[in-house]
């Protein structure tokens, strides 16, 4: 905390007006990986352009340096915020292509952290973008959306999309207006009085003033640094560390039953993960808040910051943060590209975002006749051509299985392995995530691993955990729901057998080592029985089961939005709470919106 406000407050206070400089690079200037493990990089110069053609960037990234005859990558100076303005176009591609900026040493990518994707539409000549940077943070691009991972040098023949960049301007720390919004807010005169300096400080972090117990020791700091012969901002800087480092403003107060402040913070920190705005709090303290709430929370979600919500909730909800854990493995889904498996992991959190703006029910959580894609899933699913990287809702045809959840390829390939769909995970998934079920097993229980000696099947394996009661308590309702989707794949594709992969040893060929793999084509058995006596046997029987359960489900749901509304699990003691939502929801056809708004409105949200 301390050396994390102590960053803080140099950079907000700081004793000079930052210089902002701009640096040019063109194709001099730029550098790929050297990968000579591989034979280089899929990466070269071309006259005034310098060539990315692969997705991997220990094959493929571009840096810069200030000296062309150098390979020192060019580095940060200062913290602050940077404008990249960058030069580049697609050469033979007819659709957007995808940029990625990372944090990193080109020279040594295996530790690569992105930052941010550029979506390229078709023809673009490059763009624009801002980044926040710290001192010592080098650059490096990637062709995200390549279509190989990456070739030697020598090979400058590739065929396919390759990416041209050919100049870079970056410029900064900018700085808007000086003094600062900041530096105005903390020292709006030149000489202020201890008392002064920490009172409107104290209220500006916490909303609230300082007790007479606790304001004299804020105080105190003060006078020393003035008497020290500390400047202004000096004195400024070690108060706001002593603020930022005390429990006042690293714990939010919550009374047994809220104040009108405190409950303008829980809505907040809800719906924008941040503290309230002039208006809220302004609206709080004519004590409206607690009357009638649903005017604010109109305005809240119609503000852009509730797109961290959207972004937070649907993370820790869907864990779609995960689904690019690994592959594809490009030997077995050989036409699934990397920037689909990004799309895939967009799609939830579009989805739940379509939903909240248009005030849709939640019932397309569990299936739905569209689905929100891009140009990639679109293409992906075989579905009408979307043009951009932008989620737009797609109709879809009669015949199709998709819509709702779990026919997202994102979840499917979530709950799977490199090479083999998970049944176990796929059922867990969905009974904690839709029914919001507790799967832990009791502390008390010794689970022995039977016996699967002589099972040739997953299916089989798995049904010998049934055997076991202890085993049977859970795989009795998990399994049924995880092989009615095993007709798709590990990256969510439709398919009718399984495909077993399997790693040879390693072979040499010449003067290259190759790693073969074996496919064994194995038919699926996908119908089991629900613990209800119903039978599902497929998606579209999954879906018709879950349907029937539509109302646990839609409670599952309203439960998670109640659990990260107080930031606390949901126990029995809730269910009166889960019920008047839903039953309140239940008038305006389970619309999201609504149920955000009754949960907000209920008297429980009032309560610590």
């Amino acid at each position: 905390y301390l050396k994390t406000a102590r960053f803080v407050t140099e950079r907000l206070l700081p004793d000079d007006k930052p210089e902002t400089r701009h640096w040019d690079f063109n194709a001099s200037h730029f550098h790929g990986s050297k990968n000579f493990a591989t034979g280089g990089g899929g990466d070269y110069r071309d006259g005034d352009d310098y060539v990315l053609t692969g997705f991997r960037p220990y094959r493929s990234n571009l840096h810069f340096s200030i000296d062309p005859e150098s390979h020192d990558q060019f580095v940060i100076p200062a913290f602050g915020v940077y404008r990249l303005e960058v030069k580049a176009h697609s050469g033979k591609s007819n659709e957007g292509e995808v940029i990625g900026i990372n944090l990193g040493d080109g020279r040594h990518p295996t530790n690569f952290q992105m930052i941010r994707r550029i979506p390229m539409p078709h023809g673009s000549k490059g763009f624009t973008t801002e980044l926040t940077l710290k001192a010592g943070d080098r650059l490096a691009f990637t062709f995200d959306s390549a279509r190989v991972p990456g070739r030697s040098l020598e090979k400058k023949e590739h065929k396919g999309p390759a990416m041209r960049f050919s100049h870079l301007r970056v410029t900064g720390p900018l700085t808007e207006k000086w003094p600062t919004a900041a530096i105005q807010a903390i020292l709006p005169k030149p000489e202020m009085k201890p008392g002064e300096l920490v009172d409107p400080l104290a209220l500006l972090l916490t909303q609230r003033s300082l007790s007479a117990d606790d304001r004299p020791a804020f105080v105190e700091i003060a006078e020393k640094q003035r008497a020290s012969g500390a400047s202004a901002a000096a004195t400024a800087r070690s108060v706001l560390i002593a603020l930022l480092t005390s429990p006042h403003f690293i714990y939010k107060a919550e009374s047994p039953e809220l104040t009108s402040m405190e409950l303008a913070h829980r809505l907040s920190y809800f719906l924008w993960n941040s503290v309230p705005d002039a208006k809220l709090l302004a609206f709080a303290k004519s004590g409206g808040l607690g009357k009638d709430p649903s005017a604010q929370v109109e305005r809240i979600l119609k503000d852009a910051k509730a797109g961290r919500f959207i972004d937070d909730f649907t993370r820790q909800w869907l864990q779609r943060d995960k689904v690019d854990n690994f592959g594809p493995d490009v030997r077995v889904f050989k036409n699934v590209r990397r920037m689909t498996v990004d799309s895939m992991g967009r799609e939830g959190r579009e989805l739940f975002r379509h939903l909240l703006e248009k005030g849709l029910s939640m019932e397309h959580f569990i299936d739905s006749d569209f689905v929100m894609a891009n140009d990639r899933l679109a293409r992906f699913y075989g579905l009408p051509a979307v043009k951009g990287d932008a989620f737009v809702p797609v109709k879809l045809p009669k015949s199709s299985e998709r819509g709702g959840l779990i026919a997202q390829a994102g979840f499917l390939k979530l709950t799977s392995t490199d090479f083999a769909t998970s049944p176990i995970h796929r059922g867990a998934w969905i009974l904690k995530n839709l029914y919001n079920e507790h799967l832990e097993p009791p502390a008390d229980v010794v689970i022995n691993e039977p016996d699967i000696r002589g099972t040739t099947t997953v299916r089989e394996a798995i049904l010998k955990h049934q055997e076991l009661e202890s085993c049977a308590r859970c795989h009795s309702k998990i399994d049924p729901f995880g092989f009615a989707l095993e007709f798709y794949d590990p990256v969510g594709r439709k398919r009718s057998e399984y495909r077993h992969v399997e790693e040879l040893p390693v072979e040499r060929e010449g003067t290259t080592f190759t790693k073969k793999l074996k496919f064994t084509k194995v038919p699926i058995e996908a119908a089991m029985t629900l613990p209800n006596g119903r039978e599902v046997r497929d998606l579209p029987t999954l879906k018709d089961a879950l349907m029937a359960d539509k109302e646990r489900i839609l409670k599952g749901i309203i439960g998670k939005l109640i659990s990260y509304a107080h930031g606390r699990e949901v126990t029995r003691a809730d269910r009166p709470y889960i019920d008047t939502v839903f039953q309140a929801t239940q008038k305006k056809n389970h619309s999201l919106r609504a149920a955000i708004h009754a949960i907000i409105a209920h008297p429980e949200f009032g309560r610590k």
